[in-house]
């Protein structure tokens, strides 16, 4: 089974916006130093490691990137590919702290990352826009989570720091 969201580890070689919309051409190393073209809106969720909002402008040149996009996407048939992501992370060299996007069961499991969420109080759950979101709601949502560590169990568990719900359902 295909997995469901393909994150790309790139570095940036340029940056454009015009009318908000932007243009983030970058290498993918481990995917042989081929080139990718991001298109991002005012829409694209950028973040840092820690979940915080970001300007396409705060992203330096030669900056590590994290993309994740949707698999059930296609992409168009030009080189270098283009494709628009659900969230792209800025790979800060002094954050600590990982970031993956998958949908979730009532359990908090992910079968596609093999990941089950612990949540607690100190888990901040919002939406795109930062508006709270409780926990009952975040089942078959496509979730971006953020977290410091996790165990080296199976399933791999971690106690988010922050979930972010979108609106995209995993059976869309």
């Amino acid at each position: 089974m295909q997995p469901l969201i393909k994150k790309i580890e790139a570095l940036v070689i340029s940056i454009s916006v015009q009318s908000g919309i932007g243009i983030i051409e970058a290498i993918s190393e481990k995917d042989g130093n081929k080139k990718v073209i991001f298109q991002i809106t005012s829409k694209t969720p950028l973040m840092t490691k820690d979940g915080y909002q970001i300007g396409a402008s705060a992203i330096p040149v030669k900056a590590k990137i994290i993309a994740f996009i949707d698999s059930r996407n296609p992409l168009p048939m030009v080189s270098p590919p283009h494709t628009t992501p659900l969230l792209i992370i800025f790979d800060q060299f002094d954050k600590e702290g990982e970031v993956c996007v998958g949908a979730f069961d009532r359990v908090l499991y992910c079968d596609q990352l093999k990941l089950k969420l612990h949540v607690n109080e100190k888990t901040e759950i919002v939406d795109l826009a930062g508006k709270r979101v409780d926990q009952k709601d975040l089942e078959g949502k496509m979730l971006f989570i953020f977290y410091d560590r996790a165990t080296k169990s199976k399933p791999v568990q971690a106690n988010p720091s922050k979930i972010i719900v979108t609106s995209i359902m995993h059976n869309e």
